[in-house]
């Protein structure tokens, strides 16, 4: 049988949840990021520290950004 199925629309509920597993994820990136940064500054590494540390930080902000927002679209009421 060839029956087509239905479509149905992604819930409230399911959506609100998928944010919140997305900011989750995108904070965890986030502070796998930092320990890197710590890492590399750490272990002597033949990268300058300056560097790393600069665009270490604006990677993590913007992370920390995006994982924020994601969360914030979560916790808003529709």
């Amino acid at each position: 049988m060839n029956q087509k199925r239905k479509r149905s629309r992604i819930t409230d509920a399911e959506r609100k949840e998928a944010y919140k597993e997305a900011s989750k994820f995108v904070l965890d990136i986030a502070k796998l990021v930092f320990a890197g940064v710590i890492l590399s500054t750490i272990m002597d590494m033949k990268i300058s520290e300056d560097s790393v540390m600069i665009v270490g930080s604006l990677i993590l902000a913007i992370l920390v950004s995006v994982g924020a927002y994601l969360y914030y679209i979560a916790i808003k009421k529709y």
